[in-house]
């Protein structure tokens, strides 16, 4: 990473700021006698991620909000709970909504690399009502310029669309823009093929495995104080 070249941050909000594990519990809360609820919440959050990226293909853009309807109904059938559409739509506005599950590291680390003087944005494939409930969640309202949705392009993430309209909306050359992400590294590769630099936020008690199709991450990080002594 050339931190001498960054001059705007951007992050990603699901699997980065909150953890998407929190969907289990929920799960397990709502859904009677369901047995194996990791499982349901892996190929819940696989399929809506899945149906983003097709819907680029095709030309079927919906809101992100959608999309994990979607997914919860498929992942909750393939499991054989017939589960009906108001305690889905329950379980939705619970895990995305009311509980969202903030990283520890997120508040405070955040706080280090706008005091260094680096502009911080959200970055996201949800819909703009979706991210005023996370940012609020993480007390970050106050702290980041502005949240990016893909609902202004009607794209989705890995499209290079999203990044580039990403640096437009900052008013910053991509390549002076350092994208955060964790999780999976599909995001990490489409900022980076977009020509954004990289920062994979990789938290060691998520045991993630290193991923290879795509290019490498320009820094990996434990966490956003890790990555503020990067950019300091």
């Amino acid at each position: 990473m050339d931190s001498e070249q960054v001059t705007t941050v951007t992050v990603d909000s699901y699997s980065t700021l909150v953890d998407i594990d929190s969907q289990e519990p929920v799960l397990a809360e709502y859904v009677d006698d369901i047995e194996d609820a990791a499982s349901v919440s892996q190929l819940w959050r696989s399929q809506y991620l899945q149906y983003s990226m097709i819907a680029n293909d095709i030309d079927a853009y919906r809101p992100f909000w959608e999309l994990i309807g979607q997914g919860l109904r498929y992942a909750l059938e393939a499991h054989g709970h017939d589960v009906p559409e108001d305690v889905r739509d329950d379980i939705r506005r619970v895990v995305y909504e009311e509980r969202l599950a903030v990283f520890d590291d997120v508040g405070d680390g955040i706080r280090r690399i706008t005091d260094a003087g680096y502009e911080v944005y959200v970055l996201s494939n949800g819909t703009p009502e979706m991210l005023a409930h996370l940012l609020a969640a993480a007390d970050l309202e106050d702290v980041v310029t502005d949240a990016v949705s893909a609902d202004e392009v009607e794209t989705y993430k890995p499209d290079p669309g999203l990044y580039r309209h990403a640096a437009d909306r900052t008013d910053t050359p991509i390549e002076e823009l350092l994208h955060a992400s964790g999780g999976t590294m599909r995001d990490v590769w489409g900022a980076k093929h977009a020509g954004m630099q990289t920062a994979w936020v990789s938290r060691p008690d998520q045991h993630l495995p290193t991923e290879t199709l795509g290019p490498a991450p320009d820094v990996v990080v434990e966490d956003f104080h890790d990555l503020a002594d990067r950019l300091d």
